[in-house]
């Protein structure tokens, strides 16, 4: 046999080994990406979760300061997690605390939970996907000169001997009064 053929066959033979020994490496380097990624999507969850938690704050926790207007939530079933998943569309969520926080029964907070259980029933319907909330103008209705009558009482309209069942409905259903 002549030098050059070993020396060639040499040669042949750390080349062939050559391209495992990168490919190795590349796995490697694949399996710290992954493993970065992996740990990015958790800090990712975790500030989503955060998010979610504070969302719901602003929204009393989901519950309500006002009877009829937990009653008329038991009715239409708002599911406030749902609306929570919404803020990450940039849905505003501040601008509904009237409807968890009101000590009044007005037409204002019907109008309000009316829009939740809209923006509700759209996202179910998966027609609110890749659409930025922000842009939507909510509590932007303008009722001119009769502007007052959104915070008339409705209370004082509302049957007191029905008062029982309405309790019964909304502590039936689960959900949280915190003041009657």
């Amino acid at each position: 046999m002549q030098f050059s053929t070993i020396f060639v066959s040499a040669l042949a033979a750390v080349a062939y080994a050559a391209p495992s020994q990168i490919a190795g490496r590349n796995d490697n380097k694949q399996d710290q990406n992954q493993v970065q990624n992996q740990v990015q999507n958790k800090a990712q969850d975790a500030n989503k979760d955060a998010e979610k938690n504070a969302a719901l704050a602003q929204l009393n926790n989901g519950a309500f300061n006002n009877l009829d207007i937990a009653y008329l939530n038991v009715l239409n079933k708002v599911d406030i997690n749902a609306l929570a998943a919404l803020q990450q569309q940039n849905l505003n969520l501040a601008a509904f605390q009237n409807v968890f926080n009101a000590q009044a029964f007005d037409l204002n907070a019907i109008l309000q939970l009316q829009q939740l259980v809209q923006l509700q029933q759209l996202q179910q319907l998966g027609l609110l996907g890749g659409v930025d909330l922000a842009a939507l103008q909510l509590n932007a209705l303008n009722l001119g000169l009769i502007g007052n009558v959104g915070g008339v009482n409705l209370q004082q309209f509302i049957n007191q001997g029905v008062r029982g069942q309405v309790q019964a409905v909304v502590s039936g259903a689960n959900v949280v009064v915190i003041s009657q």
